[in-house]
């Protein structure tokens, strides 16, 4: 076989058009710096790879968008094709209590890196930043801790704007929150997070109502998880602009 039949053995360049294939096409694999998917919404400047496999008129496709770190795997019915997103350490993170999140940029607040008792605080690439860890394309804040049960993050363009933003230290035994946690943006851009213990207090009606008590650090066995936006100029964002794009 020859050096770049198939696409193997060479740096790819563009090939067959995504929106185009169909259940004829043969197994290969494919970049496509000048094309998109109109079925995710992908422009053709997302640096898209993949790989097809054809089992008989019934091709597989794993797709990887290189500047958005999202991969998905497509299959076709005969007639059209059906997507599925690949969740990963890249675009999910686990809270405290060990359930998944689809997050990306994240931080997770603690009260000292001294006190934490969760050697998993720092896995999947997060890195210490002050009283807490970040991930990667939230690298450039800062955390610091002001006072009982009040955090500074700083170097973030606020909380994330579409999907969660604020979880509360969990029992990471499953018996759910540990206190409650709260979020306010200063006028230059900084947020500062409250935690609170819980507090309970019946209504008129009779239900028992769940609020804020006093101020209380982060359990040593938990921390409070925090989903962000950055701004452009983020180091992450600079290298991904830098990048070449496959």
């Amino acid at each position: 076989m020859q050096v770049g039949a198939f696409n193997l053995g060479t740096i790819q360049g563009d090939g067959p058009t995504l929106d185009n294939m169909d259940g004829f096409t043969p197994t290969g694999f494919t970049s496509h710096q000048n094309d998109g998917l109109s079925q995710l919404g992908l422009t053709s400047n997302t640096g898209l790879t993949s790989i097809i496999l054809n089992r008989g008129n019934r091709p597989t496709r794993i797709h990887q968008a290189y500047t958005l770190r999202r991969t998905w795997f497509s299959y076709y019915s005969g007639s059209a094709w059906a997507y599925h997103e690949a969740y990963t350490t890249g675009n999910t993170t686990k809270a405290s209590d060990g359930t998944l999140k689809a997050a990306s940029p994240v931080a997770r607040i603690v009260t000292s890196q001294e006190e934490c008792l969760r050697a998993d605080i720092a896995e999947d690439g997060l890195i210490w930043c002050g009283c807490g860890t970040a991930n990667a394309e939230a690298e450039g804040i800062t955390l610091s801790r002001l006072d009982v049960g009040i955090y500074l993050l700083t170097g973030s363009a606020g909380l994330a704007s579409e999907g969660w933003q604020l979880l509360p230290p969990m029992d990471p035994g499953g018996m759910g929150e540990l206190g409650v946690v709260e979020a306010e943006k200063s006028n230059n851009g900084e947020l500062v997070i409250s935690l609170f213990k819980c507090k309970y207090m019946l209504s008129d009606e009779g239900e028992i109502i769940k609020t804020k008590g006093e101020p209380m650090d982060v359990p040593a066995n938990s921390w409070i998880d925090v989903r962000l936006d950055m701004p452009e100029d983020s180091l992450f964002n600079q290298q991904m602009r830098q990048e070449p794009q496959l």
